[in-house]
C-alpha cells in the first residue's frame, strides 16, 4: 500500500508530465520557428513553424547546424551572439536575417533563451524566430512613399508660391489701368459700362486677396518658427485692434476671460487668431447683438485647449471636416466674402506647433473652433 508521500510524489510527477506535454504541443504547433541547438550550434529540436518558415523538414534540420540558416554576411553575428550568451551576457532579442531552403532571405525577430539542467549548467539555446519580412517591406514602402510625398508636396508648394508671386505683377497692372480708366471716363459711361467697370475692379480685388492668401499659406510651411512664451491676453487685444475697422459699427458682446500663456511663434499665432476672430466677426454680421467668446477648456495630452465661439450663421456639423481645407467654403461668396484659405492657414499653423484643430457647431447656433498649444514653459512672456 502506497504512503501519502508516495501518492503526493506520483501526483506531482503526473502534473509535471502533463505540463511538459502541453508545452510540447504549444511548441510543436506554434507558427513561429522554435528551435533548440547545442554548444556547437547543432540543431537538436525543430518545430512545425520552423518547417513552414525555412522549408526544411525536421529530419533534414536535425542534420544541420544553426549557422547554415544564417546568410554569409550574418554568420559571424550569429556565432558572436551565441558565444556572448554562453559567456553569461544577457542578450535576449535582436533583428537579423535567415536563409530558407530555396535561398530566400527572411527578416526575422530572434528571441533566445539559455537552457539549463537541474544543476544550473547551460546545455543549449532555445530560439524563437518570427518572420517580419512583410512588415519590413511595408515599412520600407511607407518610407519611400513618405519621401516621395514630401518631395511632391515641397514641389507643389514651390510651384504655388512661384505662380502666386508671378501673378501679382500683371494683376497690379490690371488694377492700375482699371483705376485710370474709371477716372478718365467718369461721367461718360452708361450704367452698363459702370457696372462692367465695377465687376472688373471687384474681381481683380478678389483675385489679389486670393493671391495674398495663397502666398501666406505657402509661407506658413516654409517660414522658420521661433517659439517663445506668448501672452495670449495681449495678443488677443492686439488682434482685436487690427479688426476694429470691421467691428466699429457693430453691436458685439465680447467674452474674453484671462487666458493662459502659451509656447508659440508669436507672428504665426497672431495670424491664426486673426483668421479665427475675423471669421467670427464676419459670420455674425446678421446677429444683433453678436456674441463672440475666446477661452480655454482645460488640457489635452499636455496641451492647452483654446477656442473661439460665436453665435453666427448656421454651421452643419456633417460638413465640419471641410472647414479646414484649402478653398473650402460652406457659404456662397455672395453671402460672405473670403478666399477659403483662412482656416486652412489656422490648421497649418497649429499643426506646425504640434497641436490639433477641430470645429463643433449646430444649425442656427454658430460654431466653436478649437485648437491646442503647448503651455508656456517660462513665466516671462513675449508681448
Amino acid at each position: 500500500m502506497k504512503t501519502k508521500r508516495q501518492i503526493d510524489s506520483a501526483t506531482a510527477t503526473r502534473a509535471k508530465e502533463e505540463e511538459a506535454s502541453r508545452m510540447v504541443t504549444v511548441v510543436r504547433d506554434s507558427n513561429d520557428a522554435i528551435t533548440i541547438q547545442d554548444f556547437e550550434g547543432r540543431i537538436t529540436a525543430w518545430n512545425h513553424g520552423a518547417e513552414q518558415m525555412f522549408g526544411y523538414s525536421e529530419q533534414e534540420a536535425l542534420k544541420m547546424s544553426i549557422w547554415q540558416l544564417a546568410p554569409p554576411d550574418k554568420a559571424a553575428e550569429q556565432k558572436g551572439f551565441n558565444h556572448r550568451l554562453f559567456a553569461g551576457e544577457k542578450v535576449t532579442s535582436f533583428e537579423t536575417q535567415r536563409l530558407t531552403k530555396d535561398g530566400r532571405r527572411l527578416d526575422v525577430w530572434l528571441t533566445v533563451t539559455k537552457l539549463v539542467d537541474d544543476t544550473g549548467r547551460v546545455i543549449g539555446i532555445a530560439s524563437t524566430e518570427r518572420d517580419i519580412t512583410a512588415r519590413k517591406r511595408t515599412e520600407e514602402d511607407l518610407r519611400t512613399l513618405n519621401a516621395e510625398l514630401k518631395a511632391a508636396f515641397k514641389e507643389l508648394e514651390s510651384f504655388s508660391y512661384s505662380v502666386s508671386h508671378d501673378l501679382r505683377a500683371p494683376l497690379r497692372h490690371v488694377q492700375g489701368y482699371v483705376d485710370m480708366l474709371a477716372r478718365e471716363t467718369e461721367g461718360q459711361l452708361s450704367e452698363n459700362g459702370r457696372r462692367y467697370m465695377k465687376t472688373i475692379a471687384d474681381a481683380s480685388r478678389e483675385l489679389g486677396e486670393l493671391i495674398d492668401d495663397m502666398l501666406a499659406f505657402s509661407r506658413m510651411s516654409r517660414a522658420e518658427m521661433c517659439e517663445a512664451s506668448v501672452n495670449l491676453d495681449k495678443l488677443v487685444q492686439d488682434t482685436l485692434r487690427d479688426l476694429e475697422p470691421a467691428t466699429r459699427e457693430r453691436n458685439i458682446i465680447w467674452k474674453i476671460p484671462t487666458l493662459p500663456a502659451v509656447q508659440a511663434d508669436h507672428a504665426m499665432l497672431k495670424l491664426a487668431l486673426a483668421n479665427l476672430l475675423g471669421n467670427a466677426v464676419k459670420f455674425t454680421r446678421s446677429r444683433d447683438p453678436a456674441q463672440i467668446e475666446i477661452g480655454s477648456a482645460g488640457m489635452e495630452d499636455g496641451r492647452v485647449i483654446l477656442f473661439v465661439r460665436d453665435n453666427g450663421v448656421k454651421f452643419d456639423p456633417q460638413y465640419g471636416h471641410k472647414l479646414f481645407g484649402v478653398f473650402q467654403r460652406l457659404h456662397r461668396t455672395e453671402e460672405f466674402e473670403g478666399t477659403g484659405i483662412g482656416l486652412a492657414n489656422v490648421r497649418r499653423i497649429i499643426t506646425r506647433h504640434g497641436g490639433r484643430t477641430w470645429a463643433e457647431g449646430a444649425l442656427d447656433f454658430g460654431a466653436t473652433f478649437y485648437f491646442t498649444l503647448k503651455p508656456s514653459v517660462s513665466t516671462s512672456t513675449l508681448d
